[in-house]
């Protein structure tokens, strides 16, 4: 019985996806709008007639339907037939149609089963925080999906001149599992590393010709799909901000999600801290 139940289960999520459910209520709808409009055509043409000794038997409109959904399936039961080049014609249209649209619809529902959905995101605002008496500039990681392993990310500060986007930093980083949220955090007060510093105030001087972009990829636990994406923040997109709000809290041994509306959110920062931000940006 276990079997069948993770069975039944898997079923039911793959249906609560929307992907899922809105392309098989589509792909049904197509698939009933081809016959009815065939069905139509063959009634119209009058070109079916009954496969049968008696010549008094009459086709109701419901048999051209029926007529029209096993020549669609191309099933063909034989009990009705074409009558006339036109029929014929008719016939060979809808059966090429049909050919060519179960694999083509069948083929895309499978590789929606496969696909990742995009339920992985980037903050809406990178920002410069001051947390634990460190200075980053950092954006946060969301991932309401599957875990996702082997993650890469990267930041990139770009001045674009002459019509030409010169790259000022790329530095990465990496990370073995991203299951609810990572942190992204590009140090900025490091006496031993001043570059990114630097290149953050060239994008604050010119912000009207610089963009940060951060990339991130990884790898679906699963099915071990590549999954990516990247955002491009301008200077107005950078806030100022503490230690992220928590999108969810341990209780014991099991994580339970609060409120996924906190993740674009940090706690606000005191007076000194920003005149610490001030005075590092000023140096």
């Amino acid at each position: 019985m276990e079997p069948k139940r993770k069975f039944y289960k898997k079923v039911i999520h793959y249906f609560k996806d929307n992907r899922i459910r809105n392309t098989v209520i589509r792909g049904i709808a197509g698939y009933l709008v081809i016959v009815f409009i065939f069905g139509v055509v063959f009634y119209l043409f009058n070109s079916l007639s009954i496969n049968t000794k008696d010549p008094l038997t009459q086709l109701r409109f419901f048999d051209y339907l029926y007529f029209s959904l096993v020549t669609f399936s191309t099933i063909g039961y034989g009990e009705i037939i074409p009558t006339g080049i036109a029929g014929k014609v008719i016939i060979v249209i809808e059966s090429c149609i049909g050919l060519a649209y179960t694999p083509f619809f069948g083929g895309y529902l499978a590789y929606l089963f496969i696909q990742r959905p995009k339920d992985f995101f980037l903050t809406d605002n990178i920002y410069i925080r001051h947390n634990n008496n460190k200075i980053y500039l950092s954006a946060r990681v969301g991932n309401k999906g599957k875990p996702i392993v082997d993650c890469d990310a990267t930041f990139d500060m770009f001045l674009i001149e002459n019509n030409v986007k010169k790259t000022l930093l790329k530095h990465a980083f990496s990370r073995p599992l991203v299951e609810i949220s990572w942190y992204i955090n590009l140090r900025l007060d490091d006496p031993e590393n001043p570059v990114p510093l630097q290149h953050l105030k060239t994008v604050l001087a010119y912000p009207e010709n610089c963009l940060i972009r951060i990339t991130f990829s990884g790898q679906d636990v699963n099915s071990g799909n590549l999954v990516h994406l990247f955002k491009y923040y301008k200077v107005q997109d950078i806030k100022r901000g503490g230690s992220f709000l928590d999108v969810y809290r341990w209780e014991g041994v099991e994580r339970q999600i609060i409120n996924w509306n906190n993740f674009n959110k940090t706690v606000e920062i005191s007076e000194e801290q920003n005149v610490e931000i001030d005075r590092l940006l000023n140096s």
